[in-house]
């Protein structure tokens, strides 16, 4: 039992320390796995804090059991700590829920495995939830033929698709005129981010300008750690245009590949930094709906990472958000209602 509780203190340990690294070091071999399922060492620390409790197994071992303890409670409060933001809505969107002038724009997005996943049971999502705007990523060129024949087109009829090897791509599918498109709105070293500007009326019959940008960064794996770290923190670039006299708000949507749990996501919103720049917001960590996990989806394993994510700018805010399992994808996809 000692050995267990020993296990399961290292383990809780070490998870924590990879969530607490700065982004300097964020990028070291297997950090950004560790801290992928950060949420998972609150488990791990009550259990350990649960099997020092057994008088026997610790009766000579006062000092261990001490340090096991105070290693444990530390993990539990900081665990705290991160995850009670999630337990209810930001300031923001309550004040969007409460706004009856405001303009709503239904949006959707997934990873489609490498075009794996049922363009039926995706184009059935877009009519059923009414989505206005949809972006996918990992996308191939008979993916795309199934949505035409599966009736997208008739129900999102304006997009942009990019791809950077000519495979694998991403894309951006809208009900309204998309403006100013882009085959890559980041400049990303991992993937072309396609993208376009949509107009949104809203009640007193003023419009708003949107542009809405499919992402996919590079996976944390290894050979590919500095990448993977780089890409996340290029989207970042958005808050230089955002400051910008006359720019419209953004909306960021896809497989970020990283958690809040990962320092560069938090870079790349611009939490902590006293640059004047304006910040984003994750949507995940701000409707006060909990965790929302969706990867690995379709499996054995239940989902356990919330690596996509619908960052939204100043002005447009998510009301809501739901995952929906779409069956082939290994990623589950989310939808949410914006505010604008």
């Amino acid at each position: 039992m000692r050995v267990i509780t020993w296990l399961l203190a290292a383990i809780t340990t070490t998870g924590i320390v990879a969530r607490l690294l700065p982004v300097s070091l964020s990028d070291l071999p297997f950090l950004p796995i560790l801290a992928a399922v950060t949420p998972l060492y609150a488990a791990t620390a009550a259990l350990a804090l649960a099997l020092t409790l057994a008088p026997r197994a610790w009766r000579h071992r006062r000092v261990s059991r001490r340090i096991i303890r105070i290693v444990a409670a530390a993990a539990l409060a900081l665990e705290a700590l991160w995850l009670a933001p999630l337990a209810s809505p930001s300031s923001r969107v309550e004040a969007a829920r409460a706004n009856s002038d405001a303009a709503s724009l239904r949006v959707m997005t997934c990873n489609v495995y490498k075009g794996a996943a049922s363009a039926g049971d995706i184009v059935a999502a877009v009519r059923e939830q009414h989505v206005q705007v949809l972006a996918l990523q990992e996308t191939t060129v008979p993916f795309v033929d199934a949505l035409k024949a599966a009736g997208l087109d008739e129900l999102l009829p304006y997009s942009e698709r990019s791809s950077s090897d000519g495979v694998y791509g991403n894309g951006v599918w809208s009900a309204l005129p998309l403006a100013d498109v882009a085959s890559d709105d980041i400049g990303s070293s991992a993937s072309a981010m396609p993208a376009g500007t949509v107009d949104v009326t809203r009640a007193d019959g003023s419009v708003a300008r949107v542009r809405l940008v499919s992402v996919h960064t590079c996976s944390p794996q290894p050979g590919y750690w500095g990448l993977w770290r780089r890409s996340v923190e290029e989207i970042g670039v958005v808050r230089t245009r955002l400051a910008a006299a006359g720019s419209p708000g953004y909306v960021l949507l896809g497989d970020f590949n990283a958690t809040y749990d990962h320092a560069p996501f938090r870079a790349m919103l611009g939490e902590g930094k006293a640059d004047g720049l304006p910040t984003l917001h994750d949507a995940a960590r701000e409707a006060g709906q909990g965790l929302v996990p969706t990867w690995p989806s379709g499996g054995a394993v239940p989902a356990l990472c919330g690596i996509d994510h619908v960052v939204t700018s100043d002005g447009v805010a998510a009301t809501d958000l739901q995952t929906l399992a779409i069956p082939g994808s290994d990623h589950a996809a989310l939808l949410t209602t914006l505010v604008v």
